[in-house]
């Protein structure tokens, strides 16, 4: 299983191929910053640069509603 990480705005994404789908998970790196539920979001894509793109998506709209 392929694996990318990125850290984006204080948040880690990592993106894993799981088999067909590329799927991002979103975990905060300090217990300061709202916590997104990425299980309930379930971002999936064809490839790992648009579901990095959705989940960077999902954090500014969390950090922009505070």
């Amino acid at each position: 299983m392929r694996t990318e990480k990125q850290t984006y705005r204080g948040y880690e994404i990592q993106v894993t191929n799981d088999p067909a789908l590329w799927q991002a998970a979103i975990y905060r790196t300090s217990p300061t910053l709202p916590e997104i539920d990425w299980v309930a979001l379930n971002i999936r894509a064809g490839s790992a640069s648009p579901a990095l793109q959705e989940a960077k998506q999902e954090i500014d709209r969390v950090l922009w509603s505070q």
